[in-house]
This record gives structure tokens, C-alpha cells and sequence, in this order.
């Protein structure tokens, strides 16, 4: 709210649209949401799982807390009242978790109760406005009772693929179609794959980062990418006239004809590891 005022709620709702237009399309995007809130979208949050969820959210915070649960001194030497301090923006923020907060000291015969709110406050309280319009939005692209079906885990696996982020690259070379005089029998494309089966890890979600927006498969397979991943052949006189770009909307690698394998390997890593956005479109 202090960034966008009256307009932000408005900008969470849209997000959630956004978020259910790409489960409803099937296309991988790339944010990893917290458990908890992967529970929100379902719409069955278990508040009985606060505390075990803030240590999701701020390890640091939970393990204070955890400190505060089994201290066996007197809790009252540690000066602690009712209330949170709210970074915002860089701003501190006194909040009392409760009425008069700031001026209820925590006590081993409250301390329990202190903890409960704090995580409250955190995991639920301080994002509820921005979850509830999220969802909302979501909600309404997508019928809560379907993302039921799966769990959290499985959930999240539909938003942004697996998370180990591997690539099959068998399966991705089954699936491409090939554009603008490519074909399977290309000597190009021969030198394309090669060079791709080569790559580590990083370097082929990098790649494919480049080409679709999202470094991670997706959940179903290549087979399941739409518009499907392309390859699509851009002629040029020397080596040096193009380096290989993307058009991140249609899923398409605009790839040069290059004169030998290691050209196409050092121009195709340097365009997808210079971290350029659209200016390389």
C-alpha cells in the first residue's frame, strides 16, 4: 500500500488472473511460492501450521521464537512486549499484537501465547489483504476445487514444472518444430542438438529460459508446451552478422545458419548468458 496506494490490492487480484490464465493455458512460469501460500491459493489453509510455516517465510525469526519456547529462564529478562517491528520500504513500524500491546510484557506464563500471535502475524495478518485478492483473482480464472485436487507439492509442480529443473533433452528434441527452411534432417539442427547435449545443466535451462521466459520444463512433458518449442532457421553471409535471438511469445529460437559447430556453441552461449532481455528479441 505504501508503494501503490489504493491500486494495490487491485495489482494482486491481476496477478492472481495472471497466475490462473497461465494454469489454464499450461504454461510454465517461473515463481516458487511458499508452502502456506500454496495452501492459500487451494483455499484449505491449516492455521494449526503456523509456526511450522513461518520457518518457510523467515528462518531466522522462527528460530527466535523456537528460543523463546524452551528457554528455561525467566522470560521477562529478554524485554519483550506485545508487539512486531514492520520493515516497510525500509521504515521501521511498531504494531502491537494485541490491545495495549506495547505495554504487555511477555512472561513464561504467556510466552506461548506471544509466539502463536507473532506467527500469526507474519504467515497470515501482514500479507492477508494482498493473499485474499490474489486468490480472488485466481478464483476467478480457475475453480478453487480443481487446484484441491492436488497438493501443495503437486501444485507447484503445475505453476512452474519440476524442481529440480532438469531437462530431458529427448524429449524436448521429439517435440521442436522447425521453421523457416529447418528441418529434423538439418545439418544445422544436427549441430544444434549436439551442441545442446552438451551443455551442463545450467546452461540448457539458460537456454531455455531464453527461448520460453521460464528456465524450468514443463510438468507435462515438451509435448504439452504451446505454442511448441521452434527452431527456426535465419540466413546469414558471415558469422559474425547475427547472434541467435528469441521471440519468448511464440516459444521460437531464431537460430542462424552458422559455419561449424563450435561458432554455433560460442554464439549460441554468449546470447543466452548476457542475461539481455527484449533488446535481444
Amino acid at each position: 500500500k505504501l508503494a501503490h496506494g489504493s491500486d494495490a490490492v487491485t495489482f494482486f487480484e491481476f496477478l492472481g488472473r495472471i497466475l490462473g490464465k497461465a494454469l489454464y493455458e499450461g504454461i510454465t512460469i517461473q515463481p516458487q511460492f511458499a508452502h502456506f501460500f500454496l495452501s492459500f491459493i487451494r483455499g484449505d489453509y491449516n492455521f494449526l501450521h503456523m509456526l511450522p510455516d513461518l520457518s518457510t517465510l523467515d528462518a531466522q525469526l522462527y528460530n527466535n521464537l523456537m528460543f523463546l519456547k524452551t528457554y528455561d529462564g525467566d522470560a521477562s529478562d529478554l524485554c519483550l512486549t506485545f508487539t512486531v517491528a514492520n520493515d516497510d520500504f525500509g521504515g521501521n513500524r511498531e504494531m502491537a499484537l494485541i490491545p495495549n500491546g506495547a505495554n504487555i510484557e511477555v512472561m513464561n506464563t504467556n510466552k506461548h501465547r506471544y509466539i502463536g500471535l507473532v506467527a500469526k502475524h507474519h504467515v497470515y495478518d501482514r500479507v492477508r489483504d494482498q493473499s485474499e485478492a490474489f486468490t480472488r483473482g485466481l478464483w476467478d480464472v480457475i475453480d478453487r476445487q480443481w487446484l484441491r485436487i492436488f497438493n501443495e507439492p503437486e501444485l507447484q509442480v503445475l505453476i512452474s514444472g519440476p524442481s529440480d529443473g532438469k531437462i530431458d533433452v529427448t524429449d524436448m528434441k521429439a517435440n521442436t518444430r522447425y521453421a523457416g527452411g529447418y528441418s529434423g534432417l538439418d545439418r544445422q539442427v544436427h549441430r544444434f542438438w549436439k551442441v545442446v547435449t552438451s551443455f551442463d545443466s545450467k546452461q540448457q535451462a539458460d537456454l531455455l529460459r531464453f527461448v520460453t521466459s521460464c528456465e524450468r520444463p514443463p510438468p507435462l512433458g515438451f509435448a504439452s508446451m504451446n505454442p511448441p518449442f521452434t527452431v527456426q532457421r535465419v540466413g546469414i553471409m558471415r558469422d559474425g552478422d547475427k547472434l541467435p535471438s528469441a521471440s519468448t511469445c511464440f516459444n521460437t529460437l531464431k537460430l542462424p545458419t552458422y559455419s561449424s559447430e563450435k561458432v554455433l556453441k560460442e554464439r549460441l552461449l554468449y546470447a543466452i548468458e548476457s542475461g539481455a532481455g527484449f533488446e535481444l528479441s
